[in-house]
């Protein structure tokens, strides 16, 4: 048996690696869109173009979405496997970093240790995230330590051994990111500005939280590679979330071949999905919770 899925894992291998090694264009795309509609949907909000819960939800909308940009930069996916594109991965980090309010120079380094101890309670960094389920107070307390430890793990457990360029370049980037926020607040004269800052801030970082890190490690009580993250499978009256959901539903992908980039995820799922079964993967409705049979033809 184990020798069976030894076989189906380098399957499932030979599979991923024809899914990475792109210049990720898609990636550039979204982070150029986000980047690109952020500031003047507060500019529209700041002369009164917009009401504010529209301007918040769309600015929710952005922050969640710019971590995907973060996210497949710290992979290095978006240069592919071509060596004199790697700046690219750096270029979209840093660009997206003030948005969603993670450090790019941080989170390289803690999102690398969720990955190499995934569910591991006393080691994997994203476990507080675990408890977000346990009432509305905790979900929110739950968040805001969430954000808090993943700009604090640099500080925490790097920054002595990092070199002066480094240190610079997170110092920078928090006072980047917090400054952009209280600076928008103080010379934007119109009510509900810090609305449309904060809480449209607080809405895309709880999308982030539950969406890529919650959902998909739930229950958070297994460690095995093929079994420590689900593929949650939606309805198909649900694609148009789907598309907004930028793949993560199918985390189980990400964890496994991490430099596969979002946009691929869907596609090797589809093609390894028996390996994934023989391997004990998490196939559940997203509702439900519930394993997906395999389809009878």
């Amino acid at each position: 048996m184990q020798e069976e899925l030894a076989d189906l894992n380098k399957q499932a291998i030979a599979a991923a690696i024809g899914h990475m090694g792109k210049v990720a264009w898609p990636t550039l795309v979204l982070t150029f869109l986000v980047c690109s509609l952020f500031i003047p949907c507060l500019v529209l909000f700041a002369y009164g173009y917009m009401s504010v819960w529209l301007a918040t939800l769309l600015i929710g909308i952005l922050t969640y979405i710019s971590y995907t940009s973060l996210h497949e930069a710290v992979h290095g996916n978006i240069g592919g496997n071509k060596p004199h594109l790697r700046w690219l991965n750096g270029l979209c980090g840093y660009a997206v970093a003030p948005i969603i309010g993670i450090a790019y120079a941080s989170h390289k380094h803690e999102h690398f240790t969720h990955h190499r101890f995934t569910n591991v309670e006393d080691k994997d960094p994203d476990f507080r995230i675990s408890g977000m389920g346990k009432g509305p107070v905790r979900a929110v307390l739950t968040v805001l330590w969430f954000f808090f430890a993943q700009n604090a793990f640099f500080a925490k457990n790097n920054w002595h051994s990092a070199k002066l360029k480094d240190r610079v370049l997170y110092v920078t980037e928090l006072c980047v990111s917090l400054g952009w926020r209280g600076l928008i607040i103080a010379i934007v004269d119109r009510p509900g500005i810090s609305v449309v800052v904060i809480l449209g801030y607080f809405i895309g970082a709880w999308c982030v939280s539950y969406w890529f890190a919650y959902r998909p490690h739930f229950p958070y009580d297994n460690t095995k590679r093929y079994q420590n993250t689900s593929s949650l499978i939606m309805p198909s009256w649900m694609r148009p979330f789907e598309w907004f959901w930028l793949g993560q539903n199918i985390h189980s992908i990400h964890h496994l071949f991490p430099r596969v980039p979002f946009y691929r995820y869907h596609a090797l799922h589809r093609e390894i999905e028996p390996i994934l079964r023989a391997h004990g993967t998490p196939i559940l409705g997203i509702f439900s919770r519930k394993p997906i049979k395999v389809p009878q033809s």
